[in-house]
């Protein structure tokens, strides 16, 4: 646990009709705890800067306004500063309000937290005296700090014990849902104090949810939500599992109450219009996905044919916007073995509206787990996920958990120095089932054997010889089919008896079957050699011990003896 104070900028469960835009909405009530962080110098465990002139983008306090008729009313009260300014700046840097010290009382300065909650003295009774910012023109704004210096030589981030930023219309009626930021820098101002508050999420695809923490448990934390999980370039299966490290990136603009809609509209959920297919002979496949509106898009693709998900399974999320978007699957199954040609595929498409991914890093201890409500567009409440199996006594939640009383809970060796991640989604759209037979050229590399008396059948003629061979063809379902072989000759024995003989009568013939293998003649002898003296065919069987064989035979005649005649006289 880093020792220092982190500051909290945090949504409350607050009434409809609330003024203020700050404190009142990370502090439900005094005695609880919330603060915004301004990170001077960056604390340890990689939160980096917060708040200041030097911080990126993401790292900003902003604020929204609509028309040059609004006013925007602010103050503050720091703690562990002893001196510093701020100004505010538009989006092209410009400093439309001049540097100015933090107040330490009077004008922009926050006494109590009942002055805090009540809001701008002109507008709400019992409030504070409030610097006024008159802005120039409709947009965005933000409000940055410098030149701090903080007390003691080794001290904590200075701190926003109290804060308010309420913004007004022409008639001084307070606009909620104008303060934001995409990485908000907090603390509960000690440790495993309990934080109570709330935040309200604005996607990419104008979806708002919020988020009740419900009591979770840590000392300094970010908050930023996005689309993908714990970083921005692995796949989604892979980047929304939790993990040991710091991963965490901002993309959603994260507001303390519901986001003003004249500013930030309500998404419709779209729809999937069209789906096609493409399967070349590589095997990849492109899916053409149309649909109405930005979002999500999730494909399930089933390789093996066991119900469920199971390891060779494949599942591809990526964002979609309005129109048509393609997703390949690069015919890779869950383990990284290509999947071979004619192998039946199925293709579940969801189209996802609200996609929302809440990666902490550091929150020790979340005994009561999230409560998420759906608030634009009006829906169900949604269900969470999560997949915590990379760390110590993590659990795994990819069926879906629906609150109350929350839902993903886990303690100080879960979740100390870790980043874990929750996600959730709005509405979803299922396309039917595409079933599809993988189509793939292929190349097969083959060896094959042959003992020297045989022939083997081959691209439609019979081989004789070792050697490498070749076919090029065309597979059932269209793409190229090659087959190298290469084929070798086993040592076996080759048999010549030689050619019919006749014998003379009395005359002996030795036939030789070779040497180095076992030998069966007709007659059941199994020398290699046999002699013969009698007419007959006489055949032998040669078998090498690799089971090679090889056999002949040969007709030997015996001629009769020819009886001498007499010779007449005449």
């Amino acid at each position: 646990m880093p020792p220092f104070v982190c500051i909290v900028l945090l949504l409350v469960l607050v009434p409809v009709a609330a003024l203020a835009e700050g404190t009142k909405q990370l502090r439900p009530t005094a005695a609880d705890s919330g603060v915004v962080v301004i990170s001077h110098n960056g604390a340890p465990g990689g939160y980096g800067t917060f708040g200041l002139t030097q911080s990126t983008p993401d790292n900003r306090i902003c604020f929204s306004v609509a028309s040059t008729s609004e006013k925007v009313w602010f103050g503050m009260n720091w703690q562990y500063l002893k001196l510093g300014s701020f100004r505010i700046t538009n989006t092209a840097g410009v400093v439309v309000y001049d540097t100015t010290p933090v107040p330490v009382a009077g004008t922009g300065f926050i006494e109590t937290y009942n002055q805090a909650a009540a809001g701008p003295a002109p507008v709400a009774a019992g409030g504070y005296s409030p610097f006024v910012f008159f802005p120039p023109a409709a947009g965005d704004y933000y409000l940055e700090f410098m030149d701090t210096v903080v007390i003691g030589s080794n001290p904590p981030d200075p701190v926003l014990l109290y804060f308010d930023l309420t913004v007004t219309d022409a008639a001084n009626n307070p606009v909620s849902g104008r303060l934001w930021s995409r990485n908000w820098y907090l603390s509960t101002m000690d440790d495993y104090a309990h934080f109570n508050g709330s935040l309200f999420v604005y996607s990419t695809d104008q979806i708002v949810t919020r988020i009740g923490f419900n009591g979770m448990q840590p000392h300094l934390f970010r908050i930023g939500c996005n689309h993908n999980g714990c970083n921005n370039y692995q796949p989604f299966t892979e980047a929304r599992k939790s993990r040991t490290e710091n991963s965490v990136y901002p993309e959603y603009k994260i507001f303390f109450n519901n986001p003003d809609p004249a500013l930030f509209p309500t998404g419709n959920p779209g729809s999937i219009s069209q789906v096609s297919l493409d399967n070349p002979c590589n095997g990849s496949v492109n899916l053409n996905v149309a649909v109405t509106q930005s979002g999500t898009v999730s494909v399930m693709v089933g390789i093996n044919p066991l119900p469920g998900y199971q390891p060779e399974d494949v599942n591809l999320v990526q964002a979609v916007t309005t129109g048509s978007n393609t997703l390949t699957w690069n015919g890779l199954n869950g383990v990284g073995t290509p999947v071979p040609n004619g192998t039946p595929v199925t293709f579940d498409i969801t189209y996802i509206n609200g996609l929302t991914n809440l990666p902490l890093y550091d929150i020790e201890i979340q005994a009561g787990g999230f409560v998420v409500d759906l608030i634009r567009p009006a829906g169900d409440r949604p269900l969470l996920y999560w997949d915590d199996r990379q760390l110590t006594a993590g659990t795994v939640q990819l069926d879906g958990c629906l609150a109350p009383p929350g839902c993903h809970t886990w303690g100080l060796v879960t979740g100390d120095t870790r980043t874990i991640n929750t996600w959730w989604y709005a509405f979803t759209v299922e396309w039917p089932t595409l079933n599809h037979m993988l189509r793939r050229s292929q190349t097969r590399n083959t060896t094959d054997v042959m003992c020297p008396s045989d022939s083997l059948w081959f691209n439609n003629q019979w081989l004789h010889w070792p050697g490498n061979y070749t076919y090029n063809g065309t597979s059932a379902l269209g793409c190229d089919s090659t087959v190298n072989l290469a084929l070798s000759l086993l040592t076996g024995p080759l048999v010549n008896l030689g050619n019919d003989t006749v014998l003379c009568q009395g005359g002996t013939l030795l036939l030789d079957a070779g040497a180095g293998f076992s030998y069966l003649w007709n007659d059941g002898s199994t020398q290699s050699t046999l002699w013969v003296t009698t007419s007959g065919t006489y055949a032998v069987t040669a078998t090498a011990p690799n089971g090679c064989t090889d056999n002949d035979q040969i007709e030997v005649i015996v001629a009769p003896v020819i009886d001498p005649k007499a010779i007449r006289h005449e």
